[in-house]
């Protein structure tokens, strides 16, 4: 699998970039950044701050079923924790 996430974060996180909000969209050159040097405490940091953003809902759920969940042992859990709660609220 780490093959695969080599290639795949990258083109997730182009994907994901493209459909955010465009005051926003650099956070995702942070993320990839921050996951490639395996800093997770500041990965997380950018990705709780990502989460709080409005018009970022639509794509809470996405990044942490696809992105956050590979690293989710790494971090924080109660940052974990707030990030899933924040992306849960997405479900109906």
């Amino acid at each position: 699998m780490a093959n695969m996430d080599i290639d795949t974060i990258p083109n997730l996180l182009s994907d994901q970039r493209d459909a955010a909000p465009e005051d926003s969209q650099h956070m995702f050159i942070q993320f990839e950044d921050h996951h490639e040097k395996k800093l997770w405490h500041e990965l997380t940091d950018v990705l709780v701050e990502y989460f709080n953003l409005p018009g970022t809902e639509h794509q809470r759920l996405p990044l942490y079923n696809h992105f956050i969940k590979i690293f989710a042992a790494k971090i924080n859990q109660l940052k974990l924790v707030t990030l899933g709660l924040s992306a849960a609220a997405q479900c109906k």
